[in-house]
């Protein structure tokens, strides 16, 4: 996250529910769960004038790229 975003990454608990992640945990209920995602203050999350910032989502993709690299101890 750092080397995509510039900036140290931030730890945030959240409530709510992700139908995917109850699913895996269905076929995989020893898995370790992860997800990763940027909160843009501008994004206005569910609400109805909720938007993306392009940008936002190509740093996210690179944060992931090189979190799987990292993790297969490629990078």
């Amino acid at each position: 996250m750092e080397t995509a975003f510039g900036k140290a990454a931030e730890g945030s608990g959240e409530g709510g529910s992700i139908p995917l992640v109850a699913a895996l945990q269905q076929v995989a209920p020893h898995a370790q769960v992860i997800l990763m995602g940027a909160k843009d203050p501008a994004a206005l999350i569910h609400a109805p004038n909720e938007s993306v910032d392009l940008g936002e989502v190509q740093r996210m993709v690179l944060a992931e790229a090189l979190f799987m690299a990292r993790l297969g101890g490629g990078v």
